[in-house]
């Protein structure tokens, strides 16, 4: 092991703007030095309707909800689509068990007030559900005999029973209850970009079902798009899965949303790993991955990093099909040579007593990875993968606050690349 000290002062090159890729020398100018607007601007914006979102009400009666759901729109063209469109992508990943969706249907035949659907105009009289598809599909499959009544708390007598099973007087009673609806209609924004910002108002002040949607659970339904549609798809990854521990076939059973997960770290068991999909942790680690290639442009670091994010896959959604491309093969490629050289232990600080993979470890590392110097030694550094472990592992014991999760700031970003530089370069020199 080489004896040189690597250190958060010590200098060293960085590959940070360097190996950008032409696409990707975008501005994520945040406006900080912009100057508040005076009394008699704020009043204009206000009156012209600025950032004023426009909406409707509606009721839809229960018994009709699996017809709406199918009702399909002829255009010009010629061709057909759903005039209500309930995108899988757009929602949680987590999918509401039986019991759950019994609950709901008591809760219809108790009368008790549901929170209502909420809706997008994406065009005119064309809609999408942006809040509420649990609740709209448990209707339809229900009309539909698709499950089974369980687990009721206050009518356990109709346990076992589907729609078309259930006395006369109480399937009465169930088809003339509603579910509400708050419609945000096309006039809101003039753009995409102001329906996109205003969307995502929505998102963080609405709960579902009075459950908190989490960061990249509003960024998949605000900003989805081919960036986004990547991320999904690389956070299949087997290996990715193994490192963070998430089940390489997660199961779609109720959890509790409400549970937390530290958000700098998680351990490898079932449990913690099937939190992060269903949260969608797993796609924001992969768009991170993206995004902290230019982490030197954003000042706050790690602080905001969320605000980080949503600017860069706005940005990121306009990037052109082969610029895609060269990210779906710069992570598969950077996921491999982790994986060979450091199995599931590559997002630890490789001690015995601190297994847990954390963020803190995944920037810089999947960062300096990627950079052209490492790129092309990465046979070699395979075929020498001790020598790399343990110039790591040396690294994170001699950086063990910078490492901790506590500093979060633009400088300990900047800290954190340039050691992880410097022992790549301490372990190339060996090899």
């Amino acid at each position: 092991m080489t004896q040189k000290k690597t250190t958060a002062g010590s200098k060293s090159p960085q590959a940070a703007a360097s190996h950008l890729l032409e696409f990707e020398k975008v501005s994520f100018d945040d406006g900080a030095s912009k100057p508040k607007a005076t009394d008699e601007e704020l009043n204009s914006r206000y009156a012209k309707g600025e950032t004023r979102i426009v909406t409707e009400q509606a009721r839809y009666p229960l018994a009709g909800i699996l017809k709406m759901l199918k009702e399909e729109i002829v255009e010009d063209a010629g061709e057909k689509e759903l005039r209500y469109k309930l995108d899988p992508e757009y929602q949680r990943r987590h999918r509401w068990s039986v019991e759950r969706k019994s609950r709901l249907i008591e809760s219809f035949l108790m009368n008790v007030p549901v929170p209502p659907v909420f809706l997008y105009e994406r065009d005119l009289a064309r809609f999408e559900v942006m809040d509420g598809r649990q609740r709209l599909t448990t209707l339809s499959e229900f009309y539909a005999d698709g499950f089974a009544l369980t687990g009721l708390q206050h009518w356990p007598d109709l346990d076992g029973r589907k729609y078309s099973q259930l006395p006369s007087k109480v399937r009465d009673g169930i088809d003339r209850r509603y579910i509400s609806s708050v419609i945000l209609l096309k006039e809101t924004a003039a753009s995409e970009e102001e329906a996109a910002r205003l969307k995502k108002i929505v998102f963080e002040r609405l709960n579902s079902g009075g459950v908190k949607l989490a960061n990249q659970e509003t960024r998949n339904a605000v900003y989805n798009g081919p960036l986004n549609q990547l991320c999904i798809e690389l956070s299949a990854n087997e290996k990715f899965r193994r490192m963070w521990g998430i089940p390489l076939n997660p199961e779609h059973e109720e959890k509790d949303a409400d549970e937390e997960v530290d958000d700098e770290a998680s351990d490898e068991s079932t449990k913690v790993g099937l939190l992060m999909f269903e949260k969608m942790e797993d796609v924001e680690l992969v768009l991170r991955f993206f995004a902290y290639r230019k982490i030197g442009e954003f000042k706050a670091g790690l602080n905001k990093i969320s605000e980080f994010l949503d600017r860069f896959i706005a940005k990121g959604n306009k990037f052109p099909e082969k610029g895609l491309t060269e990210y779906r093969l710069m992570f598969e490629a950077t996921i491999d040579f982790l994986w060979d050289v450091l199995g599931n232990e590559a997002f630890t600080v490789l001690a015995p007593s601190r297994q847990r993979p954390t963020k803190i470890v995944y920037d810089p590392l999947m960062f300096t990875v990627n950079s052209p110097d490492v790129v092309s030694r990465y046979a070699d550094l395979i075929a020498n993968k001790a020598v790399l472990r343990e110039e790591l592992r040396a690294m994170y014991e001699r950086n063990q606050d910078l490492f901790s999760g506590r500093r979060t700031n633009f400088k300990d970003t900047q800290d954190r690349n340039r050691c992880m530089s410097e022992t790549f370069a301490a372990a190339i020199a060996m090899v």
